[in-house]
């Protein structure tokens, strides 16, 4: 609909200009009597006017012609994405997505996705090279520092004339989290953008033990359950990879910093900053890592190990209560039973989990921008980005009158939360349960973080914040799976990072915290002084009115 009415001012505009150009003029014949002159002057005087206004005319027609004419052309843009690699028929199905893009909007797209395990490098090497590319996904991680180095485009002044379809569909807030001093270089996958973790039980087991998995939701209360499953199945009730169960700092704003031991809780309206370790909670779910370590729950190699296995008997996921049905249990080959863990929560973290930038370097930020529109919102696009190539990876079902998806098979590599919303998304046939309505419900109930909308300006302490980041992460793999017990490793952890500079961080963050919240909170004020006005303006009216 959108391309179709800039087609059409397109149109006018050029036939408008037309019709200027069009508009000529005649010199006047030379006058013999001093009126006569006066009135020849008057006259070239005015033919000199329209002849301004005529070549004024002609140059616009000239710039709307060749704008128009710009507007038909097919640019090429290249989007960076991750999943599991170039899917095998590539081919086949950007051919496709070109045929569709192309008419739509003037785009031919290359995709280049990345396998998970090769992301990091190969996106550190894009980003610092300056490597050619259009749109790229990003997260939290490195949202903040890509754009100190200058790698985004600012798209705040751009939303409005190229995403008005998806500004209407996403909330303001979740731009708010995206902006970092004011200003907008990323766009949201409106999905699960709060955060929801639920505990994944495989049925078989639950009912061959009766186990109570509702209930089941602190992580020292399954102790005893997989001690018995330990025993009787011979297997590893928690079989993990080298990051852990990493769904224990979820409850903590990271403030941006990109590091798990530095943030403030969600619900901590006082906003202290922290050394997140020695945090209660966290404290808690690392001594029962060690724990179950030490008593064969968690598989020896799990420090090591990239990749996680495709069985487990329990793990935490984010995600949704029907996810159960149209995700994890079909990706494991098994029924399977969920229990929702903690609060569902919306902070920064949450919202920038999923993100698309645009180059610095493109030459088209606004088709980039157009793109992402109308895979937000184009739901024939929005398909063939999350389910792959029609004919070959899905197809179109009636189900009781209702269109909906049957996937052929699990062969797309393209994970389907980078590129955009989950609520333009067709369901597939076993979504008895409207998961798009369930994770839209989610977002809406969810509790914000009291740093909603929070970047932390590291600029002073980038270099102890750089290497406090690495001496996380080496004992991070040990620590997240309980090789190391934390009464021996966190306070040792500590010392390494205050000898690097941590203290600072704390004191820096804190400090940008306790101005950001005294704002806020004067702003609020303001709000409700403004809205008490309001009222008792209202009030005064009707009673005026009424005497």
């Amino acid at each position: 609909m959108k391309a179709k009415k800039i087609a059409a001012l397109g149109m006018a505009a050029v036939m408008t200009a037309g019709a200027l150009a069009g508009c000529g003029s005649k010199k006047e014949e030379p006058a013999k009597t001093t009126e006569a002159a006066e009135a020849a002057t008057e006259a070239a005087k005015t033919d000199d006017a329209q002849a301004d206004d005529t070549a004024a005319a002609e140059e616009t027609g000239k710039k709307e012609e060749a704008a128009a004419t710009s507007a038909d052309e097919i640019v090429n843009l290249k989007w960076i994405t991750i999943g599991n690699g170039m899917p095998t028929n590539y081919d086949t199905w950007i051919a496709k997505v070109n045929d569709y893009i192309g008419e739509k909007i003037g785009v031919n797209l290359e995709m280049e996705v990345i396998p998970w395990g090769d992301w990091d490098n190969r996106r550190n090497i894009i980003i610092s090279t300056n490597e050619p590319y259009d749109i790229i996904f990003g997260n939290g991680n490195n949202y903040t520092a890509d754009i100190k180095l200058g790698a985004y485009t600012d798209i705040t002044d751009m939303l409005d004339a190229n995403m008005a379809e998806f500004n209407e569909l996403m909330p303001e807030k979740y731009w708010e989290a995206v902006r970092v001093d004011g200003r907008i270089y990323g766009v949201p996958s409106y999905k699960d953008s709060s955060i929801s973790n639920y505990a994944i039980w495989d049925k078989e087991l639950v009912e061959k033990y009766d186990i109570d998995y509702k209930n089941l939701t602190n992580l020292e209360d399954l102790t005893p359950v997989f001690e018995q499953l330990k025993a009787e199945e011979n297997d590893y009730p928690v079989y993990i990879k080298n990051d852990g169960v990493y769904s224990i700092f979820d409850p903590y704003d990271q403030l941006g910093a990109g590091t798990q031991i530095l943030g403030v809780r969600y619900d901590d309206q006082g906003g202290k900053v922290c050394y997140t370790l020695e945090e209660p909670d966290v404290y808690s779910a690392l001594e029962t890592f060690y724990d179950w370590y030490q008593k064969g729950i968690i598989n020896p190699d799990a420090s090591t190990l990239t990749e996680g296995r495709v069985y487990n008997m329990w793990r935490i996921a984010q995600g949704w209560e029907s996810a159960a049905t149209t995700s994890w249990g079909p990706q494991m080959g098994k029924e399977v039973v969920v229990a929702k863990v903690g609060d569902t929560i919306l902070s920064n973290e949450t919202v920038r989990g999923s993100l698309n930038m645009v180059s610095t370097n493109s030459k088209y930020p606004e088709k980039c921008l157009q793109l992402l529109n109308l895979v937000n919102v184009d739901t024939a696009l929005r398909d063939m980005f999350y389910y792959g190539e029609e004919g070959v990876n899905f197809e179109y079902i009636d189900a009781d009158g209702k269109t909906m998806v049957h996937k052929i098979n699990e062969d797309w590599a393209m994970a389907g939360y980078t590129q955009g919303t989950f609520f333009t998304v067709t369901p597939i046939e076993t979504d008895t349960n409207d998961q798009w309505g369930e994770v839209k419900a989610l977002n809406e109930q969810a509790v914000s973080s009291v740093m909603l909308g929070f970047t932390f300006d590291t600029t002073e302490i980038a270099d102890q914040l750089a290497n406090c980041r690495e001496i996380w992460l080496r004992y991070k793999s040990e620590v997240m799976t309980g090789v190391q017990d934390p009464a021996v490793v966190v306070p040792k952890i500590k010392e390494e990072l205050m000898a690097a500079g941590f203290q600072d961080i704390l004191d820096t963050a804190q400090a940008q915290v306790d101005a950001f919240l005294a704002e806020k909170g004067t702003a609020a004020e303001e709000t409700t002084e403004g809205t008490t006005d309001a009222a008792a303006e209202e009030v005064t009216e009707a009673t005026t009115e009424a005497e």
